[in-house]
Formats: structure tokens, sequence, C-alpha cells
């Protein structure tokens, strides 16, 4: 959500060719257990940056009413830092250096970070459990950077270095799949982008005219699709329901959906613009930031910028809050 704008973007437009390439090879079972070493890298991603003096021990403005907390990662030597909203108060666990790149369970304090810059298309990381001392659950490679979390917090799939989709249950095993994962379904089933098709666990559940792009599932029961990297539709029911062509300035890019699959964010240069989708009550609207992350509720969002976190309520006329603190990348998580 920076050079990171590639690595996202990349995976979900080749997510079909992917799936369909691993197919035609007979890209592996849904059950095997993949062989990939659980090798920990320790190699640090070496800036000129110093780390903030109050690391771990932070307090900023709460966010009254948003519930939940931030996880983002910090300009600089890109540590990844933890704020609880209902209080200001930052966890005392966290990640003093990374690449910057992290991706955060919805729910839990599980995160999966970046250890150095991409190399050969992939991005090496290492998934941590904040809330046990910072634990190490094993490390991979993520094509492309993309990595999808489950809504429980326990399961991440991403496809490896060897263009090999994994499906994990951290600190248990792992399962190699037929293609490359799109998402999580609300059951923890991964769906696979097949060209036009979406397929979970070998049954196709739905199909566009067109190549799937991105999929995102809604907490209402929806799904959404960005079809040929231009095209967003929400399904529900089985069925279409609101379809979006986007604007020639959104075009090939990632959207951040809202959690009913109503309302979309995108990037554009050094801002994030807000899109209806054809359900929401949202007006067209624009914030200066580069990474930016939807409340559980999808009444707010957080916007990171490299010198300011502001959280804007949608629902409500307010003041906004700040932090002076920036951030490379940043997720809401659920209580």
């Amino acid at each position: 959500m920076r050079g990171r704008d590639l690595l996202i973007l990349l995976p979900v437009i080749l997510i079909a060719g992917l799936a369909i390439a691993d197919a035609l090879r007979g890209g592996g079972s849904t059950t095997a257990l993949t062989t990939e070493s659980e090798r920990t890298t320790t190699r640090s991603v070496v800036t000129q940056a110093e780390l903030p003096e109050d690391l771990g021990r932070g307090s900023f403005p709460p966010v009254v009413g948003a519930g939940g907390s931030v996880v983002f990662t910090q300009p600089g030597e890109c540590p990844v830092r933890e704020v609880d909203l209902g209080t200001g108060m930052e966890a005392p666990n966290l990640v003093r250096r990374s690449s910057c790149d992290l991706w955060a369970a919805p729910v839990t304090y599980k995160v999966a970070v970046g250890l150095r810059a991409a190399r050969n298309d992939s991005v090496p990381f290492l998934f941590r459990d904040l809330a046990r001392g910072g634990r190490n659950l094993g490390t991979s490679e993520a094509y492309l950077g993309f990595l999808i979390w489950s809504e429980d917090g326990q399961r991440a799939a991403w496809c490896n270095s060897r263009r090999v989709g994994i499906d994990y249950e951290l600190g248990a095993g792992r399962r190699s799949l037929p293609g490359c994962p799109a998402a999580y379904t609300p059951d923890a089933e991964v769906a696979l982008a097949e060209g036009p098709r979406l397929v979970v666990e070998g049954r196709t559940v739905l199909e566009v005219s067109g190549t799937i792009t991105f999929v995102h599932y809604g907490n209402d029961g929806s799904v959404a699709v960005l079809v040929d990297g231009e095209r967003l539709e929400r399904w529900q029911g089985g069925r279409p329901r609101q379809t979006l062509t986007l604007p020639q300035g959104l075009v090939g890019r990632t959207p951040i959906l809202s959690p009913d699959n109503c309302a979309a964010l995108f990037r554009r240069a050094e801002r994030l613009r807000l899109v209806d989708v054809g359900c929401s009550d949202y007006r067209p609207d624009s914030f200066p930031g580069t990474t930016a992350s939807w409340s559980p509720n999808g009444g707010w969002i957080v916007v990171g910028a490299p010198d300011e976190i502001a959280f804007y309520h949608l629902v409500e006329e307010s003041d906004n809050v700040t932090w002076p603190l920036g951030a490379a990348q940043i997720y809401w998580r659920r209580s």
C-alpha cells in the first residue's frame, strides 16, 4: 500500500494466469503437505535511520468509539508497531526492524514481516506471534509480495518463490494448493481465480465475463471481484448486484474494499481516493496518504502518510484524529 503498489498489483493481475498454469502442470494436491524449509533468515535491512525513542511505549490520542487496534510499519528501519485505539497506548510487543513489508492478521497478534527487499520477484518474510514475545512461526517467500489471511487469523496463504501455492495453519501443518490463492472465504476455505471463474475447493462459485484479477469477501456474505483490472463487480446470493467501471486513472490499481464491499479506496500518487461501488452512502472523496485500511465496522478509515497517521469518521461529522508519526503500511485489526 509504495514500491509495494507494484508488488500488490502484479500478483492480483497474474492470479488467474498462475492458477491456470499450475492446473495445466498438475500443480499439486489440495491435501498434500509441502516440504518447504522452515529456516529462519536473520539478515536485517540496512538503513541510515534511527529507531524511534518511544518504540514499544508510545502514547497517542485515542480514537474514541472506533474499537480495535492498528498495526503498522514506521518509515526508517520499519519497526512493526501496534496501538490500541481505545486507550492510545502502544503494545510493548513489536518487531524492531523489517523491510517495511507487512501482512497483519485481521484478529489476533499474528503478523508476517518482510525480512529484506524483494529478490527474484519474491519477498522473504517471517511469521511472528507478537502476543508471545515475537515467537517465530516459520519463514517463506511471497511471490510478488502477495499473502492473505483467514478472517480468524489462524491461517495464511501465498505462493512461494517456486510459484507453489501454500495454505498454512500457523503452528501446525502446511498443504500445497493447485494454484496461487486469491482470497479466503468466511469459512477459511481458499479461493482461486482461474481466468473468469472463482473456484473454492474445486467448485466454481461464480463466473464473470473477463479475467478475475482481485477477490475480496465481505462480512455480509458478498464477494467482490475485479475483472480485467477495470471493472468491480459485487456479488451476493450467487448473482451480480452492483458493477462499477473504474475511471481511467484507477484502471489497473488494487482496491482496498470496505467490509461490505460497497466502497473502495484506491491509491493514486500520494492520495487515497474513495469511490462508491453502488451500495454505500459515502460520497466520493480523497485523502492525503499512501496506505490505508478500513475499520471492521466500515465507519472509519485510517490513512498513513510518510509523516502522519490520520483517522477519518465517514459516518458522522467529527474532528479527525491524527498521530505525528508515519506509516509505510497499516492495518486495522478487530478487538
